[in-house]
């Protein structure tokens, strides 16, 4: 009714209430708390207490929440405070028995909150380590773990055998745990600190007796159960287990392993760590690593002797082979590395052969002199002559022979893999079911395989890419030139020579598709370096070398289009690398043009580069009154040369103008400042031929008495030479982009 009468809303009215009843309900609370904790009240007769003040002081139920979560917090500080005060001065027993107090406290708290009818409270906000005003938040981390590991360890040892954590021990470990806020990582922490030790002398045991001289079976039986006991009465996580038993097991296997001369263990010797592996329960995946490190060297020896003086390992042995991987507990995916990097060792040397021999067959000698770093003999370009010089497709028969060898030793060694990469829809024959009858078709899916090359010559970088294509260039005109079976054997291989090599099948068909593309580019580049392009008799030369090389009227047109096409792309990144004028830019772009060649469409030049060059031939002429409206006409022929669109050179335009126009405004404004009004004639000027592209819209930023300092100054131009009409069509002009009327 009070409400009522002084007009309070609900809000106004629990806020007057709230702040008088506070302190006198907290009171009451926190000794009804502290009865619960200290036995002389009952749960219920506490809440009913708690209940009693709530109702007589009218307090939502939101605000007791509230204040019940602080009461808490301070009765459940209050045990905590006094561990931390017997943890500082390292009374174990007593850090103990107050966390036992503590455990006790917060099961009376939570009692009464849960009668309270509040069940969904979170019990780790009571506990919040990173909240001050929790009730174990005035508590840093060090002394928090600290009590943990002095409760965890007085747990274990007040048990009836003084070496196990039980049951009811773990659950109260547990809930000091939660009650202190520590995490489940730092708890495991304080369990490996605590209990680490008597598990590792464990497992030390086991190692040192498994991998001894008198190994029997059932040491391994008994080593276990000690094992477990362990593991078990400690409680220990299985992560720690799994890690003490790695690093144990890793122990036994250099024990083993230098126990045996000749780098592989004897089948006893190998049966003993396969026990003690699943005595320390580690799954066999888990061994590999250090069975890798200590034996993987004895794998490799077994490798190179199989290989032999022919690089070749025969079939009769490689069954040996895989049994020795089994024997000393290696990965397959390992030791097939191993296998490969043995392979390596060899073909290296065979690869680099082939590329030495391939320099003196192939390479001109410009290419050879920059190699080589020395003099080769002329340039076959140097004197323009290029056209009747050597078509760098000769096959040197020994050359084919050595890269025959490194097809052989590849095959035989079976390295290549085949990997099903898809599948595919294929039509099947069905015979007829019976005489007379009729033959079906039906369809199937059947898996796609890919050849793949585990070792290639540009994977190793014994050689480059550019050697690499050479090489497989070289073998392809071989097969090409030779006749007979000799020829179609180097065919067949043909592909499989590139995939040693380490080139896709893009390449390698693009390559086998341009033999004559080395002879066309240095041609054409050499033309239209010394002459800016290509003339009748260089055209008739092209075409001589497309019908030696069986190209197609098509093929021939596209590498020739191919080739100037980067040399024009080189052109530009030159031509824009530097500080291009727009006479460079004009002339680059109109030699382009001469070749009917887009720079956008055809070069594939970037937008950015297209924009800079308009920008770069636009300016000086939007400056220097070249480009006028009536004069527009030169923009849209930038516009078209560049391959730009309209609404793109109108946007990249504007853009312009505003830039300008606000430099000239503001060297107006300096000028007039200044007291210099006849330095400001012609850039007023200039500021109205701005004007006219855009009606004056040029989005100028002026005060109101720039604004017509500068109009008026205008107005007092010398006009008399000029049209009326044109004159106040300027002025108006002017005052749209001054911004005045």
């Amino acid at each position: 009714q009070l409400q009522e009468v002084l007009g309070l809303t609900e809000e106004d009215a629990s806020y007057e209430i709230s702040s008088e009843a506070n302190r006198h309900f907290e009171g009451v609370a926190l000794e009804a708390m502290e009865g619960a904790i200290s036995g002389d009240m009952t749960p219920e007769d506490a809440w009913e207490a708690i209940a009693t003040r709530r109702d007589d002081l009218c307090l939502k139920e939101e605000s007791m929440k509230s204040l019940l979560t602080s009461i808490v917090m301070q009765a459940l500080g209050k045990p905590l405070e006094e561990t931390l005060t017997y943890a500082k001065v390292n009374n174990e027993q007593q850090v103990y028995e107050k966390l036992l107090d503590a455990l006790e406290a917060k099961l009376a708290c939570f009692a009464v909150l849960q009668l309270s009818g509040w069940e969904d409270f979170d019990e780790s906000h009571f506990f919040d380590p990173t909240n001050s005003n929790s009730a174990s938040g005035f508590i840093d981390e060090a002394d928090r773990m600290k009590m943990y590991q002095i409760f965890l360890v007085r747990s274990v040892r007040n048990s009836e055998s003084g070496e196990e954590l039980t049951d009811d021990m773990f659950d109260e470990v547990q809930e000091v745990q939660s009650m202190l806020g520590i995490g489940d990582a730092e708890a495991q922490v304080q369990f490996r600190k605590s209990f680490g030790p008597a598990l590792s002398k464990e497992l030390q045991i086991a190692v040192f007796e498994v991998t001894g001289d008198d190994y029997t079976p059932a040491l391994v039986e008994n080593l276990k159960k000690k094992i477990d006991a362990v593991i078990e009465n400690y409680r220990l996580p299985a992560d720690m287990v799994k890690e003490f038993a790695a690093s144990n097991y890793n122990k036994a296997v250099e024990i083993i392993n230098q126990k045996s001369p000749s780098g592989i263990p004897t089948p006893e010797r190998m049966e003993a760590l396969d026990k003690l592996r699943d005595l320390l329960q580690l799954e066999k995946e888990a061994t590999y690593a250090p069975h890798m490190q200590c034996f993987g060297r004895s794998y490799r020896t077994g490798v190179l002797e199989a290989l032999g003086g022919t690089g070749v390992i025969r079939p009769e042995f490689r069954q040996p082979l895989d049994d020795l991987r089994d024997r000393l507990g290696l990965p397959e995916d390992a030791t097939k590395k191993i296998f490969l990097e043995a392979i390596e060792e060899k073909m290296i040397p065979m690869v680099e052969f082939l590329g030495t021999e391939l320099e003196r067959t192939m390479l001109t000698q410009q290419q050879l002199a920059q190699k080589k770093g020395k003099d080769f003999g002329e340039d076959m370009f140097k004197s323009g002559k290029g056209a009747a010089g050597r078509l760098g497709i000769g096959a040197d028969g020994n050359i084919m022979t050595d890269c025959m060898n490194l097809v052989d030793f590849y095959t035989e060694n079976d390295i290549a893999e085949e990997k099903e990469v898809g599948k595919k829809t294929v039509e099947k024959k069905v015979p007829a079911e019976e005489e007379g009858g009729e033959e079906t078709t039906v369809t199937e899916e059947v898996p796609v395989y890919e050849t793949t090359y585990p070792i290639t010559a540009l994977g190793t970088s014994c050689i480059e890419v550019e050697m690499a294509e050479l090489l497989y260039r070289q073998f392809v005109v071989g097969g090409f030139t030779t006749q007979g079976p000799q020829g179609e054997r180097y065919e067949a291989a043909k592909a499989t020579f590139g995939g040693i090599l380490g080139l896709t099948s893009e390449k390698m068909e693009e390559i086998g598709g341009s033999i004559g593309e080395t002879v066309y580019e240095n041609f054409i580049s050499n033309a239209m370096t010394t002459k800016g392009q290509l003339d009748q008799q260089d055209m008739m030369f092209l075409a001589n070398i497309q019908t030696k090389l069986g190209l197609s009227s098509e093929q021939g047109e596209k590498m020739m289009l191919d080739v100037q096409k980067k040399i024009l792309v080189d052109e530009a990144n030159a031509v824009m690398g530097g500080e291009p004028s727009a006479a460079d830019v004009k002339a680059y772009r109109e030699k382009c043009n001469s070749m009917g060649l887009e720079l956008g469409e055809d070069l594939e030049l970037s937008k950015s580069y297209l924009t800079r060059m308009f920008e770069i031939e636009v300016v000086p002429g939007l400056m220097n009154g070249e480009i006028t409206v009536e004069s527009a006409e030169l923009l849209t022929e930038i516009q078209e040369s560049l391959g730009l669109t309209p609404e793109e050179c109108e946007e990249l335009f504007e853009g312009i103008l505003d830039k300008r126009a606000s430099a000239v405004l503001t060297n107006i404004k300096g000028e007039l400042l200044r007291g210099r009004e006849e330095n400001a004639t012609d850039l007023i000027k200039k500021l109205v031929r701005f004007a006219s592209f855009v009606d004056g819209e040029l989005g100028l930023e002026i005060d109101e008495a720039n604004a017509y300092a500068i109009f008026n100054l205008y107005e007092k131009f010398d006009f008399s030479e000029e049209e009326k009409e044109s004159v106040e069509e300027k002025k108006k002009l002017l005052k749209v982009a001054l911004g005045i009327s």
